[in-house]
Formats: C-alpha cells, sequence, structure tokens
C-alpha cells in the first residue's frame, strides 16, 4: 500500500490512466504510470483545447476558442492546501535566495478551476504572495529591459478587474515558483499542481470571454476591452508554456493569440484605454512568432507579419524584425522551384546588413534615453546591443550566405564570446535572458573548437541557473549534437529542418 500522504496525490485518475482502464497512482505532478511507458499525462483538473468554428456570430465567426473537453467538477482539484505560509514575502523577496523552508498544508483554501477567486474580496495569503513573486521576479524575466517592464507596469494591474487575467499570472507565477524546489520536493508539486489548476480556471475563463467577443449585439469599447484582457490571459498562457516547450503547449496558445488579434483588426473602434496595453501584447505575440519560426520548418507561416510600430516597448523590435526577414529568405530559398522574393518584403543581403547596422544605432540611442541605475548597467545593455547586432550578421550569412563577401563571421562570433561570459555572470542576472540568442548563434560557429564550446556551456548554464530553464538545455544539447556531427549537415538550419520531422527534437530559442 502507498504510504504517500495525501497531499502529494491527486484526488481523481489521470485521464491517460481512466482511458486505458488502469488504475494510477495519482502522483503529483504527473502520475508514474504515464511516465514509465512515455505516455502524455496531461494531469488532473479542466483540459480545453482550441477548436476551429465554435463561434458562430460577431467578429469570432468560425474562428477558434476553447473547448471544454472534460467536466469541470470540484473531485477535480487535488486536495485542499491552505494559505502558503512559507513563502517569501514582499520585504524578503529581493534577499531571498535559498530554497524555501518545507511547507505545511493543512485543510484549506487550494484553488481549483471551481473556485471563486473575486478580485475585490480579501486575498488569500498565497494569492499575495504568488502576485508579489510574479512582481519581483517572473515580470523581470519577461522583460527586455527592467526598467521598462510592462509587465509590472501595464499588466500586473489588469488583474485588478480581470479573474481571467488574475488566473493566469498565478498560474505562470507557481509554475515558475515550483522550479525553486527539487523535484523531489512537496513544493514543487504542490505548486506545479497549482499552477495547473489555476490554468484550467484561465482557461474556462476564457471560454466564456472568447464567446462573449462573438456576439455582435455588444458596443465596440466593451468588445475592444474584454478583447485586451482575453489576449493578456493568452500572452501569458503562453509564456508559461515557453517555461514547459517541449509539451509545444505554446504553439496553441500563439494560434489562439493570432486569431484574437485578427478578430480585433474588423473593429472599428480602437481609440479606447486598453489601446497602449493591447499595442504591447501585438508586440509581444509578434516577437514570440518570430522566434518560434526561427526553428519551424514542417509548418512554417509564411504570411507576412508587421510588428506594431510607434510601441514604447519595442526595445529589441528591429532586430527581430530583420530576423523575421531573414528566416522568411531562407524558407523561401529552401524551397524547390524558382524563389520569388517581393522586393516590398526581401531585398539582397547588403540591404539586410544595412538595416542590422541601423537597428544597432537606433538601440544605441534607446540606450541614452533609458534611466539605467548605474553605468554598469546601461554598459551592460549596449553590450546586449552589439552582440545582438554580431549574432544576427552571423546568421544572415548562415540562412542566406554571400559569396562575393570578403567579411569573416569568425570576427562576430568572437566579439560576442568577448563579451558574453561576463553578462552571464553579472551580480544580477539583469541581461541573463537576452543572452540565448547571441549563445546560440556563436555557438553554431563553434565545430572543431572545444574550449570555446565549454565557454558556451558555462554560459548557457549560468543563464538556466539565474532565468530559468525553458528549452535552453534542449538548445544546448542541439548545439552539442552540432559539434559532435561534423560533414553531416552544412549548416545548423539544415540540421534543424531534418531534426523537425521528430517533434522530440524540434527545439526553442527562447
Amino acid at each position: 500500500m502507498s504510504t504517500r500522504s495525501p497531499e502529494q496525490t491527486a484526488a481523481k485518475d489521470c485521464p491517460t490512466c481512466q482511458r486505458r482502464r488502469i488504475k494510477c497512482d495519482r502522483g503529483l505532478p504527473t502520475c508514474r504510470k504515464c511516465g514509465k511507458r512515455n505516455l502524455e499525462c496531461p494531469g488532473y483538473g479542466l483540459r480545453l483545447k482550441w477548436v476551429q468554428g465554435v463561434a458562430s456570430r460577431g467578429n469570432l465567426r468560425g474562428r477558434a476558442i476553447p473547448s471544454q473537453n472534460a467536466p469541470t467538477n470540484s473531485s477535480s482539484s487535488p486536495e485542499d492546501v491552505t494559505a502558503i505560509h512559507n513563502l517569501p514575502g514582499d520585504s524578503s523577496l529581493a534577499n531571498w535566495k535559498s530554497r524555501p523552508a518545507p511547507l505545511h498544508f493543512p485543510s484549506g483554501i487550494f484553488p481549483s478551476p471551481t473556485s471563486e477567486l473575486g478580485v475585490s474580496q480579501a486575498r488569500p495569503l498565497h494569492v499575495s504572495r504568488l502576485l508579489s513573486w510574479f512582481n519581483e521576479r517572473v515580470a523581470h524575466r519577461l522583460a527586455w529591459v527592467p526598467q521598462q517592464n510592462a509587465w509590472r507596469h501595464m499588466i500586473l494591474p489588469m488583474a485588478e478587474s480581470s479573474e481571467t487575467v488574475m488566473s493566469s499570472i498565478l498560474a505562470i507565477a507557481a509554475h515558475d515558483l515550483a522550479t525553486e524546489y527539487a523535484p523531489t520536493d512537496v513544493g514543487h508539486g504542490t505548486f506545479q499542481q497549482m499552477s495547473k489548476n489555476y490554468q484550467n480556471k484561465s482557461l474556462a475563463l476564457l471560454a466564456q470571454e472568447l464567446n462573449g467577443l462573438s456576439i455582435s449585439s455588444n458596443t465596440a469599447l466593451e468588445t475592444s476591452t474584454t478583447s485586451a484582457y482575453t489576449l493578456a490571459a493568452v500572452i501569458i498562457l503562453c509564456n508559461n508554456e515557453f517555461m514547459k516547450p517541449e509539451s509545444a503547449g505554446w504553439r496553441v496558445h500563439l494560434s489562439a493569440a493570432r486569431e484574437i488579434i485578427l478578430a480585433a483588426k474588423g473593429r472599428p473602434y480602437r481609440a479606447h484605454q486598453l489601446a497602449s496595453i493591447e499595442e504591447f501584447l501585438m508586440l509581444e505575440f509578434y516577437e514570440a512568432s518570430v522566434w518560434a519560426d526561427l526553428t519551424t520548418f514542417q509548418n512554417y507561416n509564411d504570411t507576412p507579419r508587421v510588428p506594431p510600430t510607434g510601441a514604447e516597448n519595442a526595445v529589441f523590435t528591429d532586430y527581430i524584425r530583420i530576423i523575421d526577414q531573414i528566416t522568411r529568405l531562407e524558407r523561401r530559398k529552401s524551397q524547390p522551384g524558382p524563389v520569388e522574393q517581393p522586393p516590398s518584403q526581401c531585398g539582397p543581403i547588403q540591404d539586410i546588413h544595412s538595416q542590422i547596422d541601423a537597428a544597432r544605432d537606433n538601440m544605441m540611442q534607446l540606450s541614452a534615453a533609458l534611466h539605467f541605475p548605474s553605468e554598469d548597467d546601461q554598459r551592460g545593455f549596449e553590450l546586449v546591443i552589439w552582440m545582438y547586432y554580431h549574432a544576427t550578421i552571423i546568421y544572415s550569412y548562415q540562412a542566406l550566405g554571400d559569396e562575393s563577401s570578403t567579411y569573416d563571421v569568425s570576427t562576430s562570433r568572437d566579439e560576442i564570446l568577448r563579451w558574453v561570459p561576463f553578462l552571464s555572470e553579472t551580480r544580477d542576472g539583469m541581461f541573463a535572458q537576452d543572452l540565448v540568442w547571441p549563445l546560440f548563434t556563436s555557438g553554431s560557429e563553434l565545430r572543431g573548437d572545444p574550449a570555446n564550446q565549454q565557454v558556451i556551456r558555462e554560459c548557457f548554464n549560468n543563464v538556466m541557473r539565474i532565468s530559468r530553464i525553458l528549452d535552453r538545455a534542449r538548445v544546448l544539447a542541439f548545439l552539442e549534437r552540432w559539434w559532435s556531427e561534423p560533414g553531416t549537415s552544412t549548416s545548423w538550419i539544415d540540421m534543424a529542418r531534418r531534426q523537425s520531422q521528430d517533434p522530440k527534437l524540434d527545439i526553442l530559442v527562447v
């Protein structure tokens, strides 16, 4: 008989074991029986999926909205637990470095998809702590530059007015906090399950909101406001899935965000109080889509995308727009038959390089306009600008080539290697989340260079220690396969294209 305590088990069998008609061990966050057979265990709460053609009226007619895949009831939540007293509070977050103390969970208030969390009511202690965790830790890692953090000053306040946004924020905060515990610790499983429950709650509320968006009787202002909150929740859930990218759940949320944005284009009235927030969220969607497309080959979306213009949070957008352009050119180049390059979309590689130069100059001007706590921080930001400059140049040659050029990409590679160790080890990891792209591109130019390969390994490990693992361990594993397979592929892009046929080898460079 199992000796595990009730806090470590779910209240019902997982859907996979139910379908196989076997007894589930109900382990958290997923059951061990599924793991032993390499089966995907979806957990124990509400499951929703995005399906086509649910909305039949209004701006979302025929578009995808989430539908319930399993009933929501009180038994779908795990054992109730009380407020989490040992989480770091607001005042201790900045100095809290070690693993949290063990938690004790007598019966009390555990969030479930059916629980009512009125944002205007007095909050349970664990909700306040999770919001603080999002504010102090998660928002920092989501932003390009901490001094310009829209996640704090735009998105977090939305939770006061939207239970859907609140649930999404709590989901990503709980997921992030779970990683502070060892996988065998009860805290890890508890926060993982808490994250799943809040995510399920957000999905259930999203279904209602998207259904409301399809009702044509809504006023333009009501529709715009609901759309902004809905898009915020979906983008947050997408970032939550970026923390576990091997499940590819982020692709589902990116698709949902695309449908919401497409529906918003038909609205006659856009000048509402949340317009700037919508602009920020559309920028987040654009940037996430570009990174997703970087290593997408089987279902690459060739539809041109235009980033929002004039957004105050468009920090690295100039570089990302160029990366998008290079990827689009490479995909067209790899297609059989003649290659068509619309002049309005793509130009020769010399034109791309002039755009990269302009992007660097624009970001240097932005650096002078931002207010950094110290000159060292500003210098660190300027180093990131230069590393993105060199990384994007490397990518342009890798993807497009230029036989007439005398430029040696090893020059850009060495410039990145010169400074990236310093930024990955900086005292507070201010820019650690921004280093994956330059690490990846410079690493892809290190075949036959074991000394610098070790530098890349160490920097990747520093970034993962400071700014979460996300898909970075698999990105590093990809580079290591690339280093060890000389002659099998002409470029890392060819290798990624070949491996993309196996979903287990798909990577996300974020």
